[in-house]
């Protein structure tokens, strides 16, 4: 049970690892250049404009927040809990990684890049945006392969993460759990002090709990002198065959 108890809780570190490097990589990537287009305008000829991550994927970021959130709630939620929020991040994380695959997987949509352009919002200035004119065409664009691959791994880790998660959300504890009434904590406390009446811990969750350590003791010395009263008071005979 310890050996199936220490398993399960490092599958579940691993799961916790695994969503925070997602998040870490989506992002990270985010913050890199996807794509770089070649405009042509034919009154100030041809340059250059790029788009990063973020403004290609702008669902990305707050996607990998998110998966931060749940990954948080899971370390104070029972286990039936931590297995939706596994499957929650699951789901986050596909999706996160869906227009990085189909930007390696088919065309760049021009009609999109210029779009971005045009509106300004691919210099990320609210105040001074740099755009392009209404009549540039975008000739040609080039995908940077590895902030997109990055942002896929990190997508990926972000699945594997919370597919553990779900799998093995681990057992139920009353620690982690912030409604545990005084009936049960006393309980517990009955059977700590039977179990080890002479830890100081013992003692001191007794009282917290509100229970008093010397009348366990009583109670307990109480029992042993009813035992040992029925021992003296039973007949010799019992238990002895005639010969």
């Amino acid at each position: 049970m310890a050996g199936q108890t220490s398993v399960a809780k490092r599958n579940r570190s691993m799961a916790l690892i695994l969503v925070v490097l997602s998040a870490a990589g989506l992002w990270g990537a985010g913050r890199m250049k996807y794509v770089t287009a070649q405009i042509f305008d034919d009154k100030t000829g041809e340059f250059s404009r790029s788009l990063v991550g973020s403004v290609w994927d702008p669902a990305a970021t707050p996607l990998a927040l998110a998966m931060l959130a749940c990954l948080i709630l899971s370390l104070a939620m029972q286990p039936l809990i931590r297995r939706i929020l596994g499957v929650l991040v699951v789901l986050l994380a596909g999706t996160a990684s869906f227009r990085s695959v189909s930007l390696l997987t088919t065309d760049v949509d021009l009609m999109r890049v210029r779009d971005l352009l045009v509106s300004g919002v691919a210099t990320q200035r609210q105040n001074a945006p740099e755009t392009i004119s209404d009549w540039a065409q975008v000739a040609s664009t080039e995908v940077h392969t590895a902030p997109v691959l990055l942002a896929i791994v990190a997508a990926a880790l972000g699945v594997i993460g919370g597919v553990i998660l779900a799998m093995q959300p681990g057992e139920r504890t009353e620690a982690n759990s912030r409604y545990v009434t005084p009936e049960v904590r006393r309980e517990h406390v009955h059977e700590d002090l039977a179990d080890n009446p002479d830890s100081s811990r013992v003692l001191w969750d007794a009282l917290d709990a509100g229970v008093d350590p010397t009348e366990a003791d009583e109670a307990d010395e109480a029992e042993r002198n009813d035992a040992n009263r029925e021992a003296k008071n039973r007949p010799k005979g019992d238990g002895q065959t005639k010969g």
